[in-house]
C-alpha cells in the first residue's frame, strides 16, 4: 500500500464500507446508489485522488 495521508473525513468509517482504489490505494467513496435486480444494490464508488471509478453488486438483507 502507498504511503499516503487520508483525507480526515475517511476517519472513522468501516473499511468494509469503502473499497481502495487500484490505481492509486486511497480509500474510495460511494458516489452513487441505485436499484440492480430485486434483492441487489449497484453501488458506485470514486477515488477522489485519482479520479478512477468502480461499481459492484450487492446483495441487501
Amino acid at each position: 500500500m502507498l504511503n499516503r495521508s487520508v483525507p480526515s473525513f475517511f476517519h472513522g468509517k468501516a473499511s468494509s464500507e469503502r473499497p481502495f482504489c487500484a490505481d492509486c490505494e486511497s480509500p474510495m467513496i460511494l458516489s452513487c446508489l441505485e436499484p440492480d435486480k430485486p434483492g441487489f444494490d449497484l453501488r458506485t464508488y470514486a477515488c477522489l485522488m485519482c479520479a478512477a471509478t468502480e461499481s459492484i453488486v450487492v446483495a441487501v438483507s
